[in-house]
């Protein structure tokens, strides 16, 4: 048996020391990163309410087109189409015409759309949507 101590011990604690300040160092860049992501998503602007009132009318296009698939249009299916607007339906024989006016989210403007969907209503039936210049007041 020889008395000489052996190096490895030193160069392995070396290692676990390095590793540990390693990890510490990747653990607070990445919290680092979060952090300043997070604060980023929060400090979005609020889009334009021109943008809103325009997904709006999207959501109520599809929904209106999915509602006049089975070949009619209920007062609860435009209800749920329009969402929280107020409506008005003005039936012919060649089209359904809905204006609908959408409230905004401070309450001082709105939007109004016209929808019109050619009759016969069935699966193929096309929505077509305008912007309005002006609200209509009689509206339900």
């Amino acid at each position: 048996m020889t008395l000489e101590t052996s190096n490895r011990t030193r160069p392995f604690a070396a290692g676990c020391v390095a590793l540990i300040i390693v990890a510490f160092l990747a653990l607070a860049t990445a919290g680092i990163l979060v952090s300043l992501a997070v604060q980023g998503f929060f400090d979005r602007h609020e889009p334009p309410s021109d943008e809103v009132l325009a997904k709006k009318a999207g959501l109520t296009e599809y929904r209106l087109r999915d509602a006049a698939g089975d070949g009619s249009l209920t007062a609860k299916e435009i209800t749920y189409a329009v969402g929280d607007a107020r409506w008005s339906r003005a039936p012919d024989e060649k089209a359904v015409r809905i204006m609908v006016t959408y409230p905004a989210d401070d309450g001082s403007a709105r939007g109004c759309y016209q929808f019109t969907l050619q009759q016969p209503l069935n699966n193929h039936t096309v929505v077509n949507s305008a912007r309005l210049a002006d609200c209509h007041s009689g509206l339900s």
